[in-house]
């Protein structure tokens, strides 16, 4: 079971695997004037993924319900995400060098010689997987997934990630209302090394139209993502970069360019069993496809 999950939930994607074995690696020749820049990007393809498909309807059941999910995103990294312009000291032009996405490393020359800065990784987009619970009553659904903690690697670094969410349809309160519509509060945490620790919020406002067999559905969202980077500078004297030529620890909290998105989607239902894809537009855009079982 270990090793499904395993599979299922860091390995979706070469992507994903080569930035878990190489980040923290990388992190130890990145001055924190640079590492937001570095990272950012990272930072809110995790929390755009993470945050998607948590719905695909707004409508909760007044008896008691429950479902297993299993959903797939395709998170989309846009070109301008795989540059940033690097703080460089006095004497020095600026530019633009790989974030954490891009291609080959930047270097610019000054005054005390040539300053190098490290590439990133080729990445286009970040695949992702998990298995979903959901359980509801008297118009409130929770939702959660999470993984155990899990032991990544020789190093034995810890990985875990969990996400939970309350969803309330507020339209069971209106007569006549011809759609139907909530509002869902989502909280989460990813350990993804020992170097990076990610938190994440959601606020989404849904609306859904059921037909015979189908339902449209969409949403506004508001998300927020931030990880608290600690690392360790490997320090070098001969560093044209003031920043880097001692060793040092550093530790500070980047944010995402998560903000607001706009989802929306359709859902197939055959008896217990429901089918959905849908796509969400922000800074990363996302493609979210499911299979559920509700009962």
């Amino acid at each position: 079971m270990k090793n499904i999950l395993i599979t299922t939930l860091i390995l979706t994607s070469s992507a994903m695997f080569s930035l878990r074995a190489g980040v923290d690696d990388v992190l130890s020749f990145v001055s924190e004037k640079n590492v937001e820049g570095y990272l950012k990007p990272f930072v809110t393809s995790l929390g755009v993924g993470l945050n998607s498909g948590m719905y695909h309807s707004a409508v909760v059941p007044e008896k008691l319900s429950y479902g297993l999910t299993f959903r797939s995103m395709l998170v989309l990294v846009p070109e301008d995400q795989k540059e940033f312009k690097p703080y460089t000291p006095e004497g020095y032009s600026s530019e633009s060098t790989a974030t954490v996405y891009g291609g080959d490393p930047g270097y610019v020359y000054g005054d005390q010689g040539y300053i190098s800065y490290p590439g990133g990784f080729n990445v286009d987009r970040i695949a992702l997987a998990f298995p979903q619970i959901n359980l509801g009553w008297k118009g409130t659904e929770f939702t959660a997934k999470f993984t155990p903690v899990l032991e990544i690697g020789e190093s034995k670094e810890e990985f875990y990630f969990y996400t939970f969410a309350l969803k309330h349809e507020i339209t069971r309160y209106f007569n006549n209302v011809p759609f139907n519509g909530a509002i869902q509060f989502g909280f989460g945490k990813i350990k993804f090394s020992d170097q990076l620790d990610f938190s994440n919020m959601a606020v989404n406002l849904i609306a859904s139209k059921d037909f015979k067999y189908s339902t449209l559905y969409g949403g506004l969202s508001y998300q927020k993502t931030e990880v608290e980077a600690n690392y360790s500078i490997v320090g070098d004297p001969e560093n044209a970069d003031p920043d880097l030529r001692l060793p040092k620890d550093v530790s500070l909290t980047i944010d995402g360019e998560n903000g607001f998105g706009i989802t929306a989607g359709a859902a197939l239902r055959l008896g217990f069993f429901v089918i959905n894809a849908d796509y969400t537009f922000n800074s990363q855009s996302v493609i979210t496809a499911g299979m559920s079982f509700e009962f």
